[in-house]
């Protein structure tokens, strides 16, 4: 599979392709790794198993289709000059493997340059890329597995389990999903530097954001700007009048949920973002950062996690009329810790600034970072019995 879009890709950018057609034959495998049971499904044919394909996804294929369309798109609209570019370059651009499963998505100027030099190993780069990776490790072995292992069981058990406990699920999704999926970009980014690779930064203190679309300027940057660049200002943005416009949302926001899973649930999300997102445009509210709309903010941002986490819409309602029929059972002792531990880890985001952990970084000496790396990656490993789950975004 990714041989097939990296080749096809080079062939198609090196030839005069129809740019529709090359994105057609580019979205293919994606198509029917990905959206083929759900196509048959949602168009009710019967024996949807003799065309469409029902295994495990292969690791990386949204964001590695995604990749391709970016390079085949900046350079048919001339937004990149590809003619000096080889395919030992581009290869390696692909395929790079920090960020090839789970991201950043990259674009042509972002990288294939780097390929066309020597790697050079800089003391200062090496120590802020172990940092940062270590970071990463921290966010995903030590809170995100453990995190899951508790609220996993919750969500497999909605109509069973304590109300209290529903309670705990609201908030400690949110967290999970954000310490899994930048905790593997802090390593991706970590072992680029490590070999004086920039990757562009996906992450900027998402949850102290006011709005929701301050919100998706700050999480998984690279996807946001993916689609807006390559969907929503090629249907128009917003140059056409507010009532294109809010369709030009809805739509991208759609496009974006179906991205993440071929599920209703996820469509129903992106929809519910994209009208989140239209409302904004109408009130200066959000315009104005204070405490109280970081905290609205993450209130809303929270309750649609839970439709992106659940995928079964009867369990969906189940979960918020539970939810938000005990309500009350937010002031359970229980509760008001996990509340406080949430609040703890939104407000840590804080200090999630990467010019000064660079700074920090390059300041520690060897002699106390690779013992301090190797205690925290061994009891890490110990914590979690030598193995870890796999990360949120491999499913998408």
């Amino acid at each position: 599979m990714i041989l097939y879009l990296l080749f096809t890709t080079y062939f198609f950018i090196k030839r005069s392709i129809n740019l529709k057609i090359s994105i057609v034959l580019i979205l293919l495998p994606l198509f029917y790794f990905k959206y083929s049971i759900f196509f048959f499904e949602l168009t009710g044919i019967n024996h949807p198993e003799n065309f469409a394909y029902s295994g495990n996804l292969p690791l990386g294929i949204s964001f590695i289709s995604f990749t391709c369309l970016a390079a085949i798109i900046d350079v048919k609209s001339k937004n990149f000059d590809f003619d000096k570019i080889e395919l030992n370059s581009f290869s390696q651009f692909i395929l790079y493997f920090p960020q090839l499963i789970a991201g950043p998505i990259l674009r042509l100027k972002d990288l294939i340059h780097v390929f066309n030099d020597k790697i050079v190993f800089e003391n200062s780069n090496i120590k802020f890329g172990i940092f940062l990776f270590l970071i990463g490790f921290i966010k995903k072995i030590y809170f995100a597995d453990n995190i899951g292992s508790y609220i996993d069981p919750i969500f497999s058990n909605i109509n069973n389990v304590d109300p209290v406990e529903l309670h705990k699920a609201f908030l400690l999704f949110p967290i999970q999903i954000y310490f899994d999926f930048s905790g593997y970009v802090d390593m991706a980014l970590g072992i680029s530097n490590c070999l004086s690779i920039k990757l562009p930064i996906n992450f900027n203190k998402p949850y102290l954001t006011n709005s929701i679309t301050e919100f998706w300027r700050c999480w998984h940057i690279t996807l946001s700007n993916w689609f807006r660049d390559y969907i929503y200002i090629p249907l128009g943005g917003s140059k056409k009048g507010s009532l294109k416009r809010n369709f030009n949302l809805l739509l991208t926001m759609s496009i974006a949920g179906l991205w993440h899973g071929a599920s209703l649930n996820f469509l129903l999300w992106g929809l519910l973002n994209g009208i989140f997102l239209s409302i904004e445009k109408y009130f200066d509210f959000f315009n104005k950062k204070s405490l109280l709309r970081v905290i609205l903010n993450c209130f809303l941002i929270f309750n649609l996690w839970i439709i992106f986490r659940i995928q079964d819409f009867n369990q969906i309602f189940d979960f918020f009329k539970i939810l938000y029929t005990n309500s009350f059972l937010f002031l359970h002792y229980s509760n008001l810790i996990v509340l406080m531990i949430t609040f703890i880890f939104i407000f840590l985001q804080k200090f999630e600034d990467i010019h000064k952990i660079k700074n920090f970084a390059q300041k520690m000496s060897y002699s106390y970072l690779l013992p301090f790396f190797i205690v925290i990656v061994l009891i890490g490993f110990a914590m979690n019995a030598g193995q870890s789950d796999k990360f949120i975004y491999f499913d998408f």
